[in-house]
């Protein structure tokens, strides 16, 4: 069971993180919450053993910038075992917070918004695919077992898939955000979406025209985990509706390929990515042809 909690963290990026709360959140001195912090897979990151892991708290969700967030100092956790419970206490304000979870960063990186690829998890209930939020009542001193599972094997870096976005279609006034994502096997249902190996938050809701300014097109590189990539799809949220309502406009299939081609700086063998590759293109096996990472986004699909 807690696995699928450690897992809530992909959920998030693709669902919750469209919650845009408009509540007064007035601050005022107050007590703290506690937890414990369960440790998972450290194992599977090398990098782990040198980088900072914090909780960090937002009355609303998603902020709106990074200081309105509130975090603790770097908790101390073994670094030599894979797994380890740590207890953590957080001062805090009365008050009701939208989201409670753990970060992690690499070694010299700044504490950002970029940082929220690396979730670690979130605190939630099991089978509940949305942050728990968490309520100080007036007149307590503490709130207790706000504890969450922190699993390393969601830390997306070491790999990258780079390819371009066309657009096709008027762009939707209401665009609120869009999302690429990269998935292990193509989503046949919601709890396929928690298996995300990477994804960014960060894509233009317009795009400047490149070269073609009737073909306007995006180029990206994306973070993932090292794995087996082979399904990406963009997805769009507007700025009304239901938190949950996005909706998919592009999406592609990565085949599976025999025999093991040499592809650019990696030996593409069906669909593994290796840590410090890049996957762009493919050799078709009827053709011979190059064929490259290249989504066509549909804005007519945004609309009901």
């Amino acid at each position: 069971m807690w696995k699928r909690s450690a897992q809530l963290c992909t959920i998030l990026v693709l669902t919750i993180v469209f919650l845009r709360c408009q509540k007064d959140h007035g601050l005022e001195p107050g007590p703290w919450i506690q937890g414990k912090i369960i440790i998972q897979s450290i194992d599977k990151v090398e990098e782990a053993k040198s980088g900072d892991m914090v909780v960090v708290v937002a009355p609303d969700f998603p902020p709106q910038k990074w200081t309105d967030i509130i975090k603790t100092p770097p908790l101390y956790f073994r670094r030599d075992v894979a797994t380890d419970t740590i207890e953590y206490m957080m001062p805090l304000a009365y008050n009701t917070y939208d989201v409670v979870a753990v970060l992690w960063k690499p070694k010299g990186e700044e504490w950002s918004f970029e940082t929220i690829s690396n979730i670690l998890g979130v605190y939630t209930e099991p089978n509940l695919f949305k942050p728990k939020s968490v309520t100080i009542p007036r007149g307590s001193q503490f709130v207790p077992n706000i504890d969450i599972y922190a699993d390393f094997g969601f830390v997306r870096s070491g790999a990258f898939i780079k390819g371009k976005i066309s657009y096709i279609g008027e762009f939707n006034p209401n665009t609120a955000m869009m999302i690429l994502a990269s998935f292990p096997n193509r989503p046949s249902k919601v709890s396929d979406y928690l298996f995300a190996l990477g994804w960014d938050l960060t894509l233009p809701t317009r795009v400047t025209p490149q070269n073609n300014p009737y073909k306007p097109y995006y180029e990206f590189n994306l973070d993932v985990s090292p794995g087996n990539h082979k399904y990406i799809a963009l997805f769009w949220k507007g700025e009304k509706g239901d938190p949950y309502d996005f909706r998919k406009i592009a999406d592609l299939e990565i085949p599976n390929i025999d025999p093991v081609i040499q592809i650019g700086t990696l030996r593409y063998e069906g669909k593994r990515i290796n840590k410090g590759q890049t996957f762009e293109y493919w050799i078709d096996k009827a053709t011979g042809d190059t064929t490259w990472i290249h989504l066509v986004a549909d804005f007519s699909k945004t609309y009901p």
